[in-house]
C-alpha cells in the first residue's frame, strides 16, 4: 500500500463573519506536500496563508473539506486527542520565537516532549545540529533573535514531526540570521528528508523551498518550482507577473 503524503489538504473552505456578510478566507483550497518536500505559501496580506496556516496546524476548525496529516483528518479528532495528535505530528515554528522568558534554551526545546531513555541523546543531537551546545543554559533574553529561531526550531522537531509548519519563520530577523534560517531549513529537508511548510511574503525566503504555492483571495491562483536556484529576482517577477503587483525582491 502507497504511504500517505505528510500533508493533504482537500478542498478547504474557512468562512468568517464581518457585520452581516460572510468572508470566505479560504475557499476551496487543496495542497498536498510528499516526503522530503519544501513548500512556501506566498500570497499578498489577506490572501489566507496564515489561515491556511493555521487550518493546517489544527488551530482552527474549517467550515468544508478535509486537512490530513499522515492520513489523519484533523476533523475527526476531538480537542483532547487534537491536541496530543499535533505535538506528537507538528512541528509549529512562529514569527514571535514563543520561548518561556524563565527557562533556559534547553528547557524551552525539551517542553514538548515527554521523559524517555532517548530524550537526553535527543536533545543534545538537536543542539548540536543548530549549532547551540554552547547556548543550552542560557535564557532567551541573552539569545540573538537568530539563536532564538534556532530553539523554536529545535523545539518543533524534538518529537519528531510529520511536517514541520513555519510562519514568516525570519520575519524578525536581520537578514544574516534569516538566511541562516532558512539554510537550517533547507538542510533538514535534504538531510533528513523532513517536509517543510513555510509561509512569507519575501522571494528571498521562498527562494530556498522546492515549490512555491501562490495564493489569492483565498484560493490557489498558481504554483511554479524554483529548479533549485537561489534567485530571489526570478521569484519575485513569477510571483508578480501572477498576481499583477508590484514585488520587491
Amino acid at each position: 500500500m502507497e504511504s500517505q503524503p505528510p500533508l493533504e489538504v482537500d478542498r478547504v473552505v474557512k468562512k468568517y463573519s464581518q457585520g452581516a456578510a460572510t468572508i470566505a478566507a479560504l475557499n476551496g483550497i487543496s495542497l498536498v506536500v510528499d516526503p522530503g518536500e519544501f513548500v512556501a505559501i506566498m500570497g499578498a496580506s489577506g490572501s489566507g496563508k496564515s489561515t491556511l496556516l493555521h487550518a493546517i496546524a489544527g488551530l482552527i476548525d474549517v467550515d468544508g473539506g478535509r486537512v490530513l496529516i499522515a492520513g489523519q483528518d484533523l476533523s475527526e479528532l476531538s480537542d483532547v486527542p487534537l491536541t496530543k495528535f499535533r505535538q506528537r505530528n507538528l512541528g509549529i515554528v512562529f514569527q514571535a520565537f514563543n520561548l518561556i522568558p524563565c527557562l533556559s534554551a534547553e528547557d524551552n526545546l525539551r517542553l514538548p516532549a515527554t521523559n524517555g531513555p532517548d530524550l537526553d541523546r535527543q536533545v543534545d543531537v538537536l543542539l548540536e545540529r543548530l549549532g547551540m551546545t554552547g547556548r543550552r543554559n542560557h535564557k532567551p533574553a541573552a539569545l540573538s533573535g537568530g539563536e532564538q529561531q534556532r530553539i523554536a526550531i529545535a523545539r518543533a522537531l524534538i518529537c519528531n514531526p510529520a511536517i514541520l509548519l513555519a510562519d514568516e519563520p525570519t520575519g524578525s530577523l536581520d537578514s544574516i540570521s534569516g538566511t541562516q534560517i532558512c539554510r537550517l531549513l533547507r538542510d533538514l529537508v535534504d538531510e533528513q528528508q523532513r517536509s517543510v511548510v513555510v509561509v512569507t511574503h519575501e522571494p528571498h525566503v521562498a527562494m530556498w523551498a522546492d515549490r512555491i504555492v501562490v495564493l489569492k483571495d483565498g484560493t490557489n491562483l498558481a504554483e511554479f518550482p524554483t529548479d533549485g536556484r537561489r534567485d530571489p529576482q526570478s521569484v519575485a517577477n513569477q510571483y508578480q507577473s501572477l498576481l499583477g503587483a508590484e514585488v520587491v525582491a
